[in-house]
């Protein structure tokens, strides 16, 4: 996969419950492929009481989990899941199932 798409992962910092209470950080800068949802995930993930947007392929980081945030194409998306594994040439990925966020955390962004 080609990674030519900037993300920037981020998170709320411990002390704060919303980013309504704070400004998301930056903790890593990536570069990343984008993946295909297609119906038969996204439909799966909406009955298990979620939604995925989109997903993206990013080298690996075992940092990044579940609950974090990523800033992505302009826009900030809660990370729903991040799965580790390895890519079609053997090499250890992370994959990261985004929802794209309510309107409000783009005004709390870097």
């Amino acid at each position: 996969m080609i990674y030519d798409t900037p993300i920037v992962i981020m998170k709320l910092p411990d002390t704060v419950g919303t980013p309504i209470q704070g400004k998301l950080q930056p903790t890593e800068n990536a570069y990343c492929g984008e993946m295909k949802v297609f119906h038969q995930r996204y439909w799966d993930s909406v009955q298990a009481g979620s939604r995925i947007d989109t997903m993206v392929e990013i080298p690996l980081r075992r940092d990044v989990m579940a609950g974090m945030f990523a800033l992505y194409k302009g826009h900030v998306y809660s990370i729903e899941q991040a799965q580790f594994g390895e890519d079609k040439d053997g090499l250890p990925v992370t994959i990261l199932s985004l929802k794209r966020a309510e309107g409000f955390y783009d005004v709390a962004a870097v």
